[in-house]
């Protein structure tokens, strides 16, 4: 206590244990400005502040003491709190906070913490009274929510309708089990929509604390993933696992309505020459048009896919019947044909689609993609750009074609398939100048099989060029025996199918048989139909005929005048022999246009250089009007029906022994 005076009147040893001052100075009744300079002296006030000075100089009983808390050099903080007395003294009181002070800067720190993390999370706190229904929020929920404490309306207002019963729910479950969580869409600050998580756990019976904190950039990278995972990178539509998704749904939802699904399956028809001639950045540039295109003859709940390479998929949900599916199909049909400009260049294609109905075709997913495929597999079969529906019996062609092709594929592994050989006979020697080889299967259940009923498998690559090469094998094998017998066989043919045409390793493979067998070029041919020079095949067909007719193997165009080549075709492949197709013999004596046609192709066949052939041969009139037409030799059942390997030899020389038959 000081006194009006300005002496220290009163101070206890409390007082001086707290404050460090000196006894001796204590019990000498100093002036209050003398305990201060001593203080001041040893540094007790560290940086003084101009509050502080205020409150340690006395320089009067009229002026303003100050409480204040201040901390000692030894870290000791105390509460100095001063009351001015009636008579112009005053009384001060210091109080040890130390414990306190370092309880409450431990909870300002913590709290300080507490908000950086929440500000860093894009957390708010809060506190919900179930009886009020008020909520009581940390500081950063303005900036988060948009909103502070206040009723719990004021958030469910800015949820996402569709998701308000979500949080009452929420709510329930927190009560009842004692904690929960929750996700929701919610109208951000900002106006735009953003995703809050929100976790609780129960307080008491009627009060609940939680969290909210914003998730939109976890569901922003949940949606890039699910994106990656179920869409195709090049052109956005989905990819074969969405688009096997949406189909089981579309399904289920068609099956409880009772609508109808129609399902489309398109292939782009000869995409492998544009890649091919114009690279694939402009094959990609083609792919990304097509699914424009796609996009906009579909509905909203309709979905486009890309299942791979030039492969697309539409589900139609929804329809009333399976004529609307196919009305979009034909739309797109023709959509697809109109031309898109690239580099001042117009490109087109064409699309082979086919179309399968639920509950029309079948029910189940799986068959009902089977069906569209069986459907596609005819459109490209009856010539593209097109769009062909399911029907059963296209399936049962489909069924029998993989069941021979399973069988197919044992057989060539048994070595079941064998060359017949059918002679051909010269119309003006009457001598055997030749042999076509024909595949036959010695089936072990159904007998010798022609290509009637495995014809199919010459479109099956992989089938058509092990079945060649099978047949190459042996007949040059056979060719390699009769010549070790002496025997004069000419040339012997081999037909090359469409899809042995497309190897371009083709003429190598047989290049090497020849030279592994020893048979001489001379004595080997092939024949190719006029499929080999359309299309995508050109280029390569060109490249193995050049190299076989180099080689010295003879090149024999099959079937000619009854597919499309046209005579420049025959000027620019080395083609050596025509081989005239038996339609125009059949009639030859009978109609006058087939042995025009005939003379034709054997006065055009010479003026290029080139041996003729008549095929199908049956009567000795036929054999004497092609004789008299020039042609230089045939083949047909009137000199002889295709045979066994083993029977050749007799036959050749049984033949050259009693000479030609009667012509």
């Amino acid at each position: 206590m000081v006194d009006a005076n300005g002496y220290v009147a009163v101070c206890n040893q409390r007082a001086i244990d707290l404050l460090g001052l000196p006894p001796d100075l204590m019990r000498s009744n100093p002036s209050f400005e003398t305990v201060k300079r001593w203080q001041m002296e040893q540094g007790e006030f560290g940086t003084v502040t101009e509050n502080l000075l205020r409150a340690i100089k006395y320089e009067g009983i009229h002026v303003e003491i100050l409480d204040y808390d201040r901390q000692r050099p030894d870290g000791t903080v105390l509460e100095v709190r001063t009351n001015r007395l009636p008579n112009g003294g005053m009384v001060r009181t210091f109080t040890d906070i130390t414990v306190r002070k370092a309880a409450e800067n431990a909870i300002r720190v913590s709290e300080e913490r507490l908000r950086l993390a929440l500000q860093a999370s894009k957390m708010a706190a809060w506190e919900l009274d179930l009886e009020t229904q008020w909520v009581d929020r940390s500081e950063n929920s303005m900036v988060l929510l948009g909103i502070s404490s206040g009723p719990a309306g004021d958030f469910i207002n800015r949820v996402h309708p569709d998701d308000r019963e979500i949080v009452t729910a929420f709510w329930s479950t927190v009560r009842s089990n004692g904690s929960g969580a929750a996700e929701v869409r919610y109208l951000s600050p900002d106006g735009s929509q953003t995703w809050l998580a929100l976790r609780a756990e129960r307080k008491d019976d009627n009060r609940l604390i939680g969290l909210t904190f914003d998730i939109a950039d976890r569901k922003a990278a949940e949606e890039a993933i699910w994106r990656t995972a179920n869409h195709d990178p090049l052109t956005g539509l989905a990819n074969r696992a969405l688009f096997q998704a949406r189909l089981n749904e579309a399904l289920i939802d068609a099956g409880i309505s009772g609508a109808s699904v129609g399902l489309l399956l398109l292939d782009l028809d000869d995409f492998k020459d544009v890649n091919d001639t114009l690279g694939h950045a402009v094959g990609d540039l083609l792919l990304q048009e097509a699914a424009l295109r796609l996009k906009s003859f579909v509905g909203e709940g309709d979905t486009v896919a890309r299942l791979g390479g030039d492969e697309f998929a539409i589900i139609l949900a929804n329809i009333s019947a399976g004529s609307e599916a196919t009305a979009v199909a034909t739309k797109i049909v023709d959509g697809l044909c109109a031309p898109f400009q690239h580099e001042g260049r117009a490109l087109s294609t064409t699309v082979s689609i086919g179309l399968a109905t639920f509950p029309e075709h079948h029910r189940d997913p799986v068959e009902l993609m089977k069906d569209a495929d069986i459907a596609l597999y005819r459109a490209k079969e009856q010539g593209r750009s097109q769009a062909v529906a399911y029907t059963s019996a296209a399936r049962e062609t489909m069924e029998r074609r993989v069941t021979i092709a399973h069988d197919a594929r044992e057989g060539l592994a048994a070595q079941q398939f064998v060359p017949y050989y059918q002679p051909k006979v010269s119309l003006v020697t009457g001598r055997i100048v030749g042999f076509e080889a024909l595949a036959r299967w010695n089936h072990p259940t159904k007998g010798l099989l022609t290509p009637d009923y495995f014809g199919s498998m010459f479109a099956e690559q992989a089938i058509s060029i092990a079945l060649g090469e099978q047949m190459i094998r042996q007949v040059a094998a056979d060719v390699r025996s009769w010549l070790n017998q002496g025997l004069e066989c000419g040339r012997v043919a081999v037909n090359l199918s469409s899809a042995e045409i497309s190897d371009p390793r083709l003429a190598d493979r047989i290049i090497r048989i020849l030279e592994d067998t020893r048979v001489a070029s001379a004595h080997f041919e092939v024949e190719v139909t006029e499929t080999a020079f359309l299309g995508r095949r050109t280029a390569t067909a060109s490249s193995i005929l050049n190299k076989l007719h180099e080689a010295g193997v003879s090149i024999a165009l099959d079937d000619f005048g009854t597919g499309f080549a046209s005579l420049l075709h025959l000027k620019q492949f080395p083609v050596d022999h025509i081989k005239i197709d038996q339609s125009f013999v059949r009639n030859l004596i009978s109609d006058d246009s087939d042995a025009a046609i005939v003379a034709a192709i054997v006065s055009l066949g010479h003026a290029m250089g080139m041996h003729t052939t008549a095929e199908g041969v049956e009567s000795s009139q036929q054999a004497a009007r092609l004789r008299e037409a020039g042609c230089d030799s045939a083949q047909g059942y009137f000199y002889g029906k295709p045979l066994r390997g083993e029977k050749v030899p007799k036959t050749i020389q049984s033949w050259f022994a009693t000479g030609k038959p009667e012509l």
